[in-house]
Parts: C-alpha cells; structure tokens; sequence
C-alpha cells in the first residue's frame, strides 16, 4: 500500500491511496474462510460450507468492505502521523468508487483534503484587555435588598401551594412507565398553567400536558431530568404527585439580617451595612463583566492568530454531511459564523496542547450544576439544595453519555482555555456605571 500527500496550497491537498492485491488478500481469505465456518447455507451442514462456494455469493461484498476499510485506515493514519490540521473530513474525488471490482485487483482511491494553515499562539504577545469593574445605582441596591430578604429569609412549609413556591414531588407517565423525582419552581411555570399549582397541598396530585407547563425545552427538561432532544420528544399527560412545598418569607432588616448577608458583626446599621452591600453588588456584577470578558479574550485571540482555511472545500463539505438539511444559499448564509467557531476552536485546541490543559470530570460536572443553578435562581438557596442539584447533574451526565457529555465538555474545555489565558493576558480594569456597561456591551456584541 501507498500513500501519497500532494499540498496544493497553504489550505487544500490531495492524498491518493494505491491498494494492491497483496494488502488485501490474505484479509479477504481469512474472512471467507470464517465465513465457511459459521455461515448456515442451505444444503450444506453448518461449518461446512465450501470456501469456494463462500467467494462466491459473499466473496464481493467482503471485498469491498476490506479495501474500503484498509483505505481509510490509511487516510487517517497518515493524517495523525503527519499530524496535519485538517478540517471537515476528507473527500472522494468523483472518479475514485468507478471501480469494476469483478475485474481489478489494484485499487487507486484519492481525495480532496481541507486543512487549516500553520499558525502559532503567542499568547503572551496578546495586547491588553479591558476588565470593566461595574457601579450600581441606587435602585439596583434597593432591588439588591429585596432579593437578599428573600434568599435568607426563612425557609417555610406552607399547607397549600402560591406561585413563587418550589414545590417538589413524583413527576410520572403510566403510559411510558416515565418517573422522576422532580423539583418545579412554580414562577418558572407558563403563566396559564401556573393555575394547576395554585392551592396544590402536599399528597395531592395534578395531571397536565407535558407541552403546556414550561416555556422552554431547557426548563422542562431541568424538571424531567432529560437532555434537551430527550425532553423536545416527552408529549402526552403527565402526573404530578406533590411530596414537599417550599417557600421562603422575606427576612426583616434588623441585625440578624445584616449578621446572614454580610458575617456576624460585620454591620451593626443599615448605611453601614448598604455601604458594604454596594460592594458586594459590584462584585456580583462582575458576572455580566465576566461574559464581556470572555469574549473580549476571544476576538482578541480572533483578530491576532491569522489562520487561514479552505471556505470552498469546507462549504462542499458541510453541503454533503448535511444533505437534504441545507441548501447552498443556507450555507453561504452561515458559514461567516461557522468558520469563526472553526478558528476560535483551533485556537484553544492549540493553547491546550501547548500548555497541557487538561478537562476533568469535574469540570464537566460543575458546568451542568452551574446551568441547574440558574434555573432555580434564588430558590436555589433551600437547605439541601445543593445536594439536590448535585445529583440532578450526575443524573443527567450518567443517562445521556454521549451528546450530553461532549456539549458540557466542550464548555468546560472553552472556560478551561480562557481562564488559563486570564492569566497570561494583561488585563486593565475599568470602573463604569451601568448605563455605560451596557451600552459598551451591546455595541461589542453587535459587532460580532
């Protein structure tokens, strides 16, 4: 077998495999041979099926099969020796599969091949960013109190159900032998279904239309333990069974309060205690300068790693892997964004490899528990929850694997990357108010 490499330019080649019947065969007779031994023929004993009779009515297929399967063996072989940055996968030129395999022993197969360019990742040569360290206003304090009465108020059990409550409770479906233990925060509720909660009390019991209850995919399934596609599929009625109702009364602002927010003694006065809480305010509007952040990392990271790559080769490609879904204009519409994920993916591939980051099941873990967490918002703060979410998460990492596994780690894989390089980068910070963040915001993200 050969393999030939022939770069046409800095983004596209060619690689041409030659199989001669010597690469083949002896593969091709051992299976026929198995074949002989296992095949249940008409007229013949089982395990004594002539090889020849074998080659015969199999002897074309298995052949096809094994050169097909030796062929792409050398094409990938050869792409991970070489380490070639290829994208997309490789394609078949037209005159390849013409092939007359009752005829020829010798096989010529080539393709088209897509690569990115070299590229190299200073980091440390990045120019600096801007961090923009967020100031509230006094309305978001005042908004910020209201919250935090809420958060450490006094979590209760009340006898009937009101909107606002997290009630938790058997979520079944006889009809698909479906059961979970679900927790629904009744304010996450469509607002004409929030009704059928209203006045619930605990042992009771409500059935609806899966479809009707949450707004969006992502809540029901947070309430049904499934992965988005699983949850998109769940249609009918469902049971709900309630076991527990909780909801929390606002705390009074007295010293008690101030010792929950801010620690034991921190505050002894309410300007004491909204002085140190503006603090905490703008630390906790460093979430919103985070995102900014973070993007800001990648177009830098965008803008200073030239890498060029193969548009015509990746929109054929992206047309054949997506055949019937996407026509030409829907790819040519799409594929500005599609090559900006493309080379903001090499890119962090890159860094990670140069600088061993590595993702752990942990990582992939807390992402899950992170969007968990944003789904019951400040009911997450009820005794138990946390271990409650915990097991909500590895739920739903263990009963969807695959799809599930790799859309969390490549989030925890890209937060891996930026975190590292916040590190590396010279970051200026910035103080602002809100109104300016947010115009600055919205101007950056539209440019993207």
């Amino acid at each position: 077998m050969q393999t030939t490499f022939d770069k046409l330019s800095s983004t596209d080649a060619r690689l041409k495999v030659e199989i001669i019947e010597a690469d083949y065969k002896p593969e091709v007779d051992k299976k026929i041979k198995e074949y002989s031994k296992t095949a249940s023929v008409k007229g013949f004993r089982p395990g004594h099926v002539p090889a020849q009779y074998i080659k015969k009515i199999y002897g074309k297929g298995i052949l096809v099969d094994e050169v097909i399967k030796q062929t792409s063996k050398a094409v990938n072989d050869y792409i991970a020796e070489n380490k070639l940055k290829v994208v997309g996968d490789p394609i078949p030129l037209e005159d390849s599969y013409k092939i007359d395999w009752d005829t020829q022993n010798n096989y010529t197969f080539e393709y088209e091949v897509g690569m990115a360019s070299d590229f190299a990742v200073e980091v440390e040569n990045l120019p600096a960013i801007v961090n923009y360290e967020i100031e509230p206003s006094e309305k978001q304090i005042e908004d910020s109190i209201i919250d935090l009465q809420k958060r450490f108020g006094n979590e209760t059990e009340p006898e009937a159900v009101e909107i606002g409550d997290l009630v938790f409770g058997k979520l079944v479906q006889e009809s698909s032998e479906f059961e979970f233990q679900s927790g629904i925060p009744t304010d996450k509720v469509v607002e004409d279904s929030q009704k059928l909660f209203v006045g619930l009390e605990k042992g009771s019991s409500i059935k609806f239309d899966i479809k009707k209850i949450f707004a969006s995919v992502k809540e029901l399934g947070f309430a049904t333990g499934k992965s988005d596609e699983e949850a998109e599929a769940l249609t009918g009625e469902f049971e709900f069974t309630v076991d527990k109702i909780t909801r929390i009364a606002p705390s009074e602002i007295d010293q008690a309060f101030f010792d929950k927010v801010l620690g034991e003694g921190k505050a002894t006065e309410e300007a004491e205690f909204r002085k140190q809480l503006t603090e905490i305010i703008k630390s906790n509007y460093s979430r919103e300068a985070g995102f900014l952040l973070d993007f800001d990392i990648e177009k830098s990271l965008l803008d200073n790693v030239a890498i060029e790559l193969p548009n015509e080769f990746l929109k054929k490609w992206l047309l054949q892997v997506n055949d019937g879904k996407f026509t030409q204009e829907d790819i040519d519409r799409e594929y500005d964004a599609y090559a900006r994920g493309l080379r903001l993916d090499l890119i962090k591939t890159e860094i990670a490899q140069k600088h061993d980051l590595k993702v752990e099941y942990a990582d992939v873990l807390e992402e899950v528990k992170a969007e968990i967490r944003g789904y019951f918002g400040q009911q997450g703060g009820f005794e138990g929850m946390e271990d409650f979410i915990d097991n909500m998460a590895k739920k739903q990492l263990a009963d969807n694997k695959n799809e599930t596994f790799r859309k969390y780690f490549d989030k925890a894989f890209g937060r891996k990357v930026v975190t590292f390089l916040k590190d590396k980068i010279k970051i200026e910070n910035k103080s602002v108010f809100v109104e300016e963040f947010n115009q600055i915001a919205s101007e950056k993200y539209q440019v993207a």
